[in-house]
């Protein structure tokens, strides 16, 4: 004779299969965030690259411009992912959220023309990348980040070498560094893009 399942073996048998089956479980609304909030960074980064390629920049103040409107906008994108990753842990979420804050004074000096020297430009646009990048490879090491948007190592590498050679490099002028720097973010767009575009968990954990 038949054993008729009981209600407590019928929620039994679907937790198992929920934990026997996690490729089941629809994505988080963070995850689809996630994707929106790279592609628009990248997108961003490409637009400012390449406008400081193409346009001739002749002043720290014009570079400082386009430079500050890329940073505050790229802290006001990290910002916005922090509020809606509702999964991660308090840490990983305070530590994003500051680099996000920081961002937007610092963007705002570049943006207002406060930084009137190419070196003081260079140091200050490093710095924000620095901080970007820096901010994004911490958190990755928490395993609650999995949930919050995650850039693969190579993109994290990209961008705190990015800020490192902006700090470091001996610009002889604003043309020069709103070349280089410009191609820097386009080919920073383009492991961003890379990297949102990508379905493998280790590069894009936001999706279950």
């Amino acid at each position: 004779m038949a054993q008729l399942e009981t209600p407590r073996d019928e929620v039994r048998d679907r937790v198992r299969q929920s934990v026997y089956h996690p490729m089941h479980h629809p994505a988080r609304p963070g995850g689809a965030l996630t994707r929106v909030t790279m592609l628009a960074g990248s997108l961003v980064s490409a637009a400012v690259g390449g406008l400081l390629i193409v346009v001739a920049v002749r002043t720290p103040a014009a570079a400082g411009t386009l430079f500050g409107v890329h940073i505050a906008v790229q802290g006001v994108l990290q910002l916005l992912a922090v509020h809606r990753s509702m999964t991660a842990s308090a840490a990983v979420r305070w530590l994003l959220a500051a680099g996000g804050v920081a961002a937007l004074p610092l963007g705002a000096v570049l943006f207002h023309g406060w930084a009137d020297t190419v070196f003081l430009l260079a140091l200050w646009t490093g710095c924000g990348w620095l901080l970007r990048g820096l901010t994004m490879a911490i958190s990755v090491t928490s395993p609650s980040v999995s949930h919050v948007f995650v850039y693969d190592d190579v993109l994290n590498a990209v961008i705190v070498s990015a800020g490192l050679f902006m700090t470091a490099f001996p610009f002889a002028s604003p043309e020069q560094l709103a070349r280089i720097g410009g191609s820097v973010l386009v080919a920073t767009a383009a492991f961003e893009a890379l990297a949102a575009a990508r379905r493998h968990a280790r590069t894009l954990r936001a999706i279950d």
